[in-house]
């Protein structure tokens, strides 16, 4: 789980990495080991997406490994529905997020061709790279709040000073939201 995690952390600062070169190469082109601006975007659409996908894939699969953890051992309480309550939270941004990037990475073939004004991408790009931001602020906490489920059912008592929003009968404690 933990090589999941600090892997979506490190490919999440990567892509943001990347998605401020393209930015910059959009006001500027320059090459990026020796990749053309179309072709380095090319490469941070891959990553970005790869990063996305491992993000999803590490919320399904401790979803899939806490249901059955209880299921094996019997536990009760509302840990599965907790995890499902977290993915609500976290999958509508990060969907809306691919689509406005995904977006914005086409619009630069019609940008660089002329059918459009370069504008159009550079506002899209940067309101996607925005929002971009706070997908992964979401996530963080999404992150954060499945390690304190995934400990808590494990039955590893937490100290009640840690900011977790994520408590034993589900309720919302008291710190960093």
């Amino acid at each position: 789980m933990w090589f999941f995690m600090y892997g979506c952390y490190f490919f999440s600062l990567a892509s943001f990495l990347m998605l401020g070169i393209v930015f910059v190469q959009s006001l500027t082109p320059f090459y990026v080991f020796k990749a053309s601006p179309m072709s380095f975007l090319i490469l941070t659409s891959i990553v970005y997406l790869f990063t996305e996908t491992l993000v999803m894939f590490f919320f399904v699969g401790t979803g899939v490994s806490v249901k059955e953890y209880m299921l094996e051992h019997k536990i009760t309480g509302n840990f599965h529905k907790r995890m499902i309550a977290l993915k609500r939270v976290m999958y509508p941004p990060q969907l809306l997020n691919i689509l406005i990037l995904m977006t914005a990475f086409i619009f630069y073939g019609a940008a660089d061709t002329g059918k459009m004004s370069v504008w159009i991408y550079r506002g899209l790009l940067l309101l996607g790279i925005w929002h971009f931001c706070y997908a992964k602020l979401l996530q963080h906490r999404s992150f954060r709040d499945n390690t304190f489920i995934i400990l808590e059912m494990a039955g590893i008592d937490l100290p009640s000073s840690l900011p977790c929003t994520v408590s034993g009968a589900g309720r919302v404690r008291e710190g960093v939201h």
